[in-house]
């Protein structure tokens, strides 16, 4: 008897996590993907090595990407651990605004890019308060102090307790500072 090859381990932990994080049953996953519930089973016991056709069908009625049934959850990742009132101190410089802050974690890979912040903003010190436009999406949740976003064509109060997430390729930044300081935390991804 043979051991069952290490791919197929790997897929058949990926689809079976995957599927009973969202509720399915064997049946309901190959019926949305198109297969026969033994197949699901059979690859969720590493029976069979699935063809790609299959995996993206899965992946499909998943939800998720084909590399999410194939990754091996055992290599080696990066994992950040940032205790309170700690993180890397950056600095954000334009034209005519600077500002420090706290980068409390990045990662980048094929999957693509993410990164989170806390971020703080005197209005005596803003100047001219930068914009930006990029691909993936945006997370602003307010710890204290006040403000005024600018996102797409709409403008949005800020102030502590108040959370704002959008497409970032609307053209957005803070239109102005309305109290004597904003700080927030800050998490943003892209794609690869």
């Amino acid at each position: 008897m043979t051991d069952k090859p290490a791919i197929d381990l790997a897929v058949g932990h990926a689809l079976n996590r995957l599927r009973q994080e969202r509720g399915l049953t064997v049946t309901a996953l190959a019926t949305e993907a198109g297969v026969s519930p033994a197949m699901v089973s059979r690859i969720e016991n590493a029976q069979v090595s699935p063809s790609l056709a299959t995996l993206s069908a899965l992946a499909g009625a998943l939800a998720v990407p084909v590399m999410a049934l194939v990754a091996q959850h055992d290599q080696v990742s990066d994992v950040h651990h940032v205790t309170a009132g700690q993180g890397l101190p950056s600095h954000r410089v334009t034209p005519d605004h600077s500002h420090e802050y706290l980068l409390l974690g990045k990662h980048g890979g094929p999957g693509g890019r993410f990164e989170a912040a806390r971020i703080r903003i005197e209005a005596a010190d803003a100047g001219t308060l930068p914009a930006y436009q990029h691909e993936g999406y945006a997370f602003i949740h307010v710890v204290s102090g006040a403000a005024t976003y600018r996102c797409g064509g709409q403008t949005f109060p800020l102030g502590p307790g108040d959370s704002l997430s959008f497409d970032a390729k609307l053209p957005h930044g803070f239109a102005e500072i309305t109290g004597d300081h904003i700080e927030f935390l800050t998490v943003s991804s892209r794609p690869a």
